[in-house]
């Protein structure tokens, strides 16, 4: 649930505020709305500090040390944060020059090892040699005394070297000489690697420091909010005051703080105006949605509705049906189990595993209950359906609507609760009709099934009843002119319910695939056969890379369609637009 927020202000002088910031910190229940613009050069400094130190972490995580790493302090961090980004930036401009030298040695293999400087001198001596490049079936004249002689053909064209006893403009393309020779380019690039190998030892020698530098930058992030929450509170005369928002459950803890300290304090209930931070606080089971908010940056507004468990729910629906796949099921539980005990001691949140271990259960539920392990064939004398139903198409096809008019109908339920006890809650009751509707007409296109005859003339009163009661049409009868243009609204929003229930489909439609994919693999493996090791060893490389792939696609298909259908469709109908901002409290970072 989304848990009820109070509106506080601290009001005190303005000698006591850092003091009374220590205390707010301290309490760690606090979300600070700032008042005045956060800049500064204090500010900007510390941030930028914050920066490098984080730079130069992630720079000394991306390094493979070749032996154990023994952990040392940062006494002059600065200093060594520093030598890390110049060593950094080092790297980066050698890896740059090589890159280029290479592409240039390529070009220039073919020509030989010579010195453009030894073409210079002969030019001073009244040799001139010039290299050129011809088209190989032109007739070039060129004048007497001059000496041509072909290094290389490519594509159609000739590239030679041309000698003569006077400067001359030829008839022909004229390549410029590079900055070097091949030989110089060599030692060049040599020298380049060892730069940037000595230049990796350096920054690797830092990575004891790794540790350290990460204590470092939690304290420098703690100074930076807290020098931030004492540069946006708003002063007036000899007072200051800090506005915030907090969990009513733990108002008495500031309460108490404020009594003690004795801060001016004021909790009131948030305005509609305010822009009230979202606390969601679940039973376990529920909150093991939360990596998946917190992966897709998304959280409902303070007051929208958590659909916490409605998302779980029909999310673990959804992946069970695309990735339909008992095999696989099993390949995520497993492997899902073994990171889980390998770094459950490195971890403070188990969620995303256990969300795992639940989502991996759908995939097993859904390939046993129609007969898929690793595709049909390969295994399928020993796995039989345990729902044969299912097996037919247009069944699946008919689940997925099934599926999806039960979501949209959840949806304006909620909505229409959340209306009570207005009137307009008669608009959503029409609503889940027209979702009904939808469903029959969706089963028309697709299944070729004929409409009942109660649902058009039941789609005509949906639909009245949705313009007299929406809000829309409230606000109409305050002004006349902007009716046609509700009714119009409406009409669209009609035909788009139709085309949601319709995308349902998706769900059938991509999890086909995968098993058909599965079916294609398992088919060229047992084409190979198995006769002899050799042809055995292919057929099971072609079946572990090709199902491997088809995992992937399905990981994939799951993050476009399983999300698509709780975040647009379902969250549309529910009128939730993810607007919130995360409860933030300003603590101590550890």
């Amino acid at each position: 649930m989304i848990v009820p927020m109070k509106k506080v202000h601290v009001v005190v002088r303005q000698k006591d505020v850092p003091m009374t910031v220590e205390g707010l910190q301290e309490l760690g229940i606090v979300h600070v709305e700032h008042q005045e613009e956060l800049s500064g050069y204090q500010l900007e400094e510390r941030r930028g500090e914050i920066r490098d130190l984080e730079q130069a972490i992630r720079i000394l995580a991306d390094l493979k040390p070749a032996r154990p790493v023994v952990e040392r302090p940062a006494i002059d961090w600065t200093d060594m944060v520093y030598d890390i980004l110049e060593l950094a930036a080092k790297i980066e401009h050698y890896k740059e020059t090589i890159a280029k030298r290479t592409s240039l040695m390529r070009q220039w293999e073919k020509w030989g090892d010579f010195s453009p400087e030894d073409c210079k001198l002969l030019a001073g001596r009244g040799i001139y040699i010039q290299l050129c490049a011809f088209p190989s079936s032109a007739k070039v004249q060129l004048p007497q005394g001059v000496i041509i002689k072909k290094i290389y053909t490519s594509s159609g064209t000739d590239y030679v070297l041309m000698i003569a006893p006077e400067k001359i403009e030829p008839p022909c393309e004229v390549i410029s000489l590079p900055p070097m020779s091949l030989g110089q380019m060599r030692i060049a690039q040599e020298e380049d690697y060892r730069q940037m190998s000595e230049a990796k030892e350096k920054i690797a020698h830092y990575d004891g420091c790794r540790n350290a530098l990460q204590r470092i930058l939690s304290e420098r992030q703690n100074i930076l909010r807290f020098e931030e929450v004492e540069r946006g509170m708003r002063t007036e005369g000899d007072l200051a005051l800090l506005k915030g928002y907090c969990p009513s459950d733990a108002c008495s803890a500031i309460t108490a703080k404020a009594k003690e300290q004795q801060w001016g304090l004021l909790v009131e209930d948030p305005s509609p105006e305010d822009q009230v931070p979202t606390l969601l606080r679940n039973p376990k089971g529920i909150g093991l949605i939360n990596p998946v908010f917190d992966f897709m940056s998304i959280i409902p507004g303070y007051r929208e509705a958590d659909v916490s468990f409605c998302f779980l729910f029909f999310f673990s629906i959804f992946f069970g049906i695309l990735i339909g796949d008992a095999g696989y099921g099993l390949i995520f539980l497993t492997a899902t189990f073994l990171l889980h005990q390998k770094f459950k001691n490195k971890v403070t949140d188990h969620a995303p595993f256990y969300l795992i271990y639940v989502l991996s259960g759908c995939a097993m539920a859904w390939g046993f209950l129609t007969g898929t392990f690793f595709g049909l064939s390969l295994l399928g004398k020993f796995v039989k359906p345990i729902v044969p139903w299912l097996g037919n198409e247009d069944h699946v096809k008919l689940l997925c609507f099934i599926i999806g008019a039960v979501h949209l109908t959840i949806a304006h339920v909620w909505r229409g609760l959340r209306k009570l006890p207005s009137i307009l809650i008669l608009s959503d009751i029409g609503w889940i009709a027209i979702v009904w509707g939808a469903f029959f007409y969706a089963q028309q296109f697709i299944l070729d099934k004929p409409i009942p005859s109660f649902v058009n003339p039941m789609g005509y009163i949906a639909f009245v009843v949705i313009v007299l009661f929406s809000q829309t049409f409230q606000d109409i009868l305050k002004d006349v002119t902007g009716f046609m243009i509700g009714v119009m609204l409406t009409v669209l929003s009609v035909v788009s319910t139709l085309i949601d229930i319709i995308s349902y489909i998706r769900l059938f439609a991509v999890g086909t695939a995968g098993v058909t994919l599965a079916e294609a693999f398992n088919q060229m493996a047992l084409g190979v056969g198995f006769h002899n090791l050799f042809l055995g060893l292919g057929a099971v490389l072609i079946l572990v890379l090709g199902h491997l792939l088809n995992v992937i696609l399905g990981i994939l298909a799951i993050m476009v369609h399983g999300l698509r259908l709780n975040i647009l469709e379902f969250s549309g109908h529910l009128s939730l637009e993810w607007s919130g901002v995360q409860y933030s409290p300003f603590r101590r970072m550890r």
